[in-house]
């Protein structure tokens, strides 16, 4: 019998992306990858990257998310915390 596991997951979900900037981050990095299945967010320090650069990189992670040409594929466990260590 398969298990629910075994199922391949559902294809027409597109993931979901966005860019935050936020006042500090832990160890004084200027970026940080914040995800959970289904959703990735940078997380960007304030004052480690101009607004423009933001502006133009969030544009373009959505037009490659909304485009089909970004596909997240989760095998269940959570993500690594790329701050331990």
């Amino acid at each position: 019998m398969a298990s629910e596991a075994d199922e391949p997951r559902e294809a027409s979900k597109k993931p979901e992306f966005d860019m935050e900037m936020v006042p500090t981050l832990p160890g004084g990095r200027a970026v940080h990858p914040a995800e959970q299945e289904g959703r990735f967010v940078w997380l960007i320090a304030e004052g480690a990257m101009t607004k423009q650069c933001f502006d133009e990189m969030r544009e373009y992670l959505r037009y490659i998310v909304d485009n089909d040409l970004w596909i997240q594929n989760w095998d269940g466990k959570p993500p690594p915390d790329s701050t331990a260590g």
